[in-house]
């Protein structure tokens, strides 16, 4: 009889009963793709951001020395530290958690048909990665194998009308070496007024054999913050500073912040609407058939019994819209990922 009963007010309420299942239904596709979205949002959103490029910067600390003549004192001067290669290792190890990339770069100036121009020494295949939005028009040079190639900036190239596979020479203090343009790359920054070589290339053309200017360093602050990396880079090698790019780090902070508000504003206001709906359907379904439960508890019903009836149409309304739901969320998660 009670299965009856409960068959008869599905079929009969069908109509306003899948209203109610319509609002879960659009409730759960909308909490389920969020949430969804929302467990791999900060990798994600990571692995775009690695587009900004380095969000440390390990520089020398500056040696002081005392400068005078005689027995007078002139006062401290600053003299340009360097970083020592070897001393990059603990970066490789791992041991500092949350780096993802690095690249090291060596700085001179040289000359090229009577003009000066800015050499850069790095490793091309971290640069790759580092700042994977530099057009290049040609082809990148591969770390250990073009030891004699080049990449120049676009300026640079103008300057000196270069072109890819074209070969140029660079004068040193001590020595002339030829490179081989690789390729021309467009930046929009001070790079595109650089030559790069490799790195042991400008090492031993500047007679600085080991020795770095400055390491680039892109990090992620998942399970250690961008200042706490910094000073743990301090902390392992010796004579460094560890500077934190603020815009860069802040700016991710802030879009990951407005993201997650959003994405919570937005399932509270969901689920809030979609509670509202079940409720009013459910009070209206018991405010009209007050007579029905006059009678059975007439003829004896318990109130459990009755009870029963109520439950399962709200379940009904529950699994058959949040089942579907979720089939179509976990879709939208997919399309918005």
């Amino acid at each position: 009889m009670l299965a009856r009963v409960i068959a008869k007010s599905l079929f009969v309420r069908r109509k306003r009963l899948m209203i109610a299942a319509v609002a879960v239904l659009l409730a759960g596709s909308l909490v389920t793709s969020l949430l969804t979205v929302s467990l791999e949002m900060r990798s994600k959103a990571s692995k775009e951001l690695e587009s900004y490029g380095p969000n440390i910067i390990l520089l020398p600390k500056a040696v002081s020395l005392p400068a005078g003549a005689g027995g007078l004192i002139l006062g401290q001067v600053a003299a340009q530290g360097h970083i020592t290669e070897d001393n990059l290792l603990v970066i490789e190890s791992g041991k500092i958690k949350g780096i993802k990339n690095y690249a090291p770069y060596l700085f001179t100036v040289a000359g090229s048909q009577g003009q000066k121009v800015i050499v850069a020494g790095t490793l091309f295949n971290r640069v790759k990665e580092l700042y994977p939005y530099w057009k290049i028009e040609g082809d990148w040079i591969r770390d250990g194998i073009d030891i004699n190639s080049s990449i120049i900036g676009k300026n640079v190239a103008r300057r000196f009308s270069l072109h890819p596979g074209d070969e140029f020479y660079l004068d040193f203090k001590d020595e002339r070496a030829g490179f081989k343009v690789a390729g021309i790359a467009e930046v929009g920054g001070s790079e595109d007024n650089q030559i790069f070589i490799p790195l042991r290339a400008a090492q031993s053309l500047s007679g600085r054999d080991g020795q770095v200017d400055l390491t680039q360093i892109r990090a992620s602050a998942d399970e250690l913050s961008l200042s706490s990396i910094a000073s743990e880079l301090e902390k392992a090698i010796p004579d460094v500073q560890a500077r934190v790019l603020g815009q860069i780090a802040d700016a991710e902070k802030n879009v990951l912040f407005k993201i997650e508000l959003l994405i919570t504003l937005i399932t509270a206001l969901v689920l809030i609407v979609a509670a509202v709906a079940v409720f009013s359907t459910m009070s209206a379904s018991v405010m009209e058939r007050t007579k029905e439960i006059g009678l059975m508890k007439a003829l004896g019903a318990r109130d459990s019994r009755i009870a029963i009836i109520f439950l399962v149409e709200a379940s009904a309304i529950g699994i058959s819209g949040g089942i579907v739901g979720n089939i179509i969320g976990l879709g939208l998660a997919q399309l918005i990922s």
